[in-house]
């Protein structure tokens, strides 16, 4: 019989042992110090990032946003462009060299989602772009809705599972949930930076300075450059984390349903139908923007539900280890599923380069 050690949380199944609180709302599994319903890019696309090392990659996308609106301010529309779709790719590069979760083989993590993705999504955008341009001219919006709308989009979505499927099939070692939600936002980053580089290439080969007002060029470079990489990267990685979970979970009976294959399918291809309409129907660009806002924001919520689900399903796994510093909080605990001190899942809590440097 397990021994549960005495703290705030469960080390086993991480329940919230002070309130009562089994699913525990106001503790996310990943980073406790923040509720399961909150706003958050950096601990929501970036799990296995301590709290403490966030506040880097927190200013660095706020300040490649604002780069972003100063270059369109300033009309320098090629560098806005540039810095918009290469953001959240690079960020997420940065961020799996900073945890080092699969330093072991790097090349075959980066080739399979990212750079498997870009390929895919320049051969889509290549393949696609001139009959979806003769489509919208010849007038038929009917046949517009139903392809660019429906089928482009629900294609695309599945190109960006296929490197992840592919990681599923030959390193079932990596086995955890968090690994499929990794492997999809990395492979949907990559995509879309093709897809949006190769719409835009035109303008990119064009002079330095461009014409046009910048308050439209900052709003279709927040819609098609950062909003469009969220919504990519939690679209597809909640699926991928799905998929992770079912061959992890030992209790899928206590699985909840917004983490099934199914519910998360069904979202992410809802979400790509519904903005792909949008698309094509609703020619203001602001009113675009609000919704793929409003759009992305629903994902992160979503995608933070799915991570919470999938770490406290690990504590199907009664072990005890030695005592340890927790990579979260530091205060040295007993090695667990769960930190019994601060509650974060020690799927989520990697170590960094930073810290695994530190003198002990």
């Amino acid at each position: 019989m397990s021994m549960v050690p005495a703290g705030e949380f469960c080390g086993h199944c991480g329940a919230h042992l002070t309130r009562g609180d089994a699913f525990r709302h106001g503790a996310f599994a990943a980073v406790p110090s923040e509720p399961v319903v909150h706003l958050s890019i950096v601990s929501t696309l970036f799990p296995h990032l301590p709290h403490r090392r966030g506040g880097a990659f927190r200013w660095a996308l706020l300040a490649g946003s604002v780069a972003v609106v100063i270059l369109a301010a300033l009309h320098l529309f090629a560098p806005a462009t540039i810095a918009a779709v290469f953001l959240l790719p690079v960020l997420y590069l940065l961020y799996l060299y900073e945890v080092e979760v699969y330093e072991s083989e790097p090349w075959l993590l980066i080739g399979a989602t990212m750079v498997a993705g870009a390929v895919l999504g320049y051969a889509f955008t290549t393949l696609t772009g001139e009959g979806v341009s003769r489509l919208a001219i010849s007038g038929d919006s009917g046949a517009n809705v139903l392809i660019a709308g429906v089928i482009i989009p629900i294609v695309a979505q599945a190109l960006m599972l296929v490197g992840p499927l592919f990681l599923y099939f030959v390193r079932s070692r990596m086995r955890e949930p968090l690994d499929g939600l990794t492997f999809g936002a990395a492979s949907a980053l990559g995509f879309t930076l093709a897809m949006t580089l190769t719409a835009i290439w035109p303008l990119l080969a064009g002079p330095l300075v461009g014409s046009g007002s910048p308050l439209d060029w900052a709003l279709r470079l927040l819609s098609a450059g950062i909003l469009l990489m969220l919504i990519n990267a939690g679209t597809t990685s909640v699926v991928t984390a799905s998929i992770w979970l079912r061959r992890y979970d030992l209790r899928p009976s206590s699985r909840g349903w917004p983490a099934s294959i199914f519910a998360t399918v069904a979202v992410a291809v809802g979400a790509q139908i519904i903005l792909g309409i949008l698309t094509v129907v609703v020619p203001d660009l602001v009113l675009q923007v609000a919704v793929r806002g409003v759009v992305a924001v629903a994902l992160l919520m979503y995608v933070r539900l799915v991570i919470h689900e999938s770490l406290l399903v690990e504590g199907a796994l009664h072990e005890i280890g030695p005592d340890a510093a927790c990579p979260e909080c530091h205060r040295i605990v007993p090695t667990m599923l769960f930190c019994p001190a601060c509650g974060v899942a020690r799927a989520a809590a990697k170590q960094t380069r930073m810290h695994s440097a530190e003198p002990s």
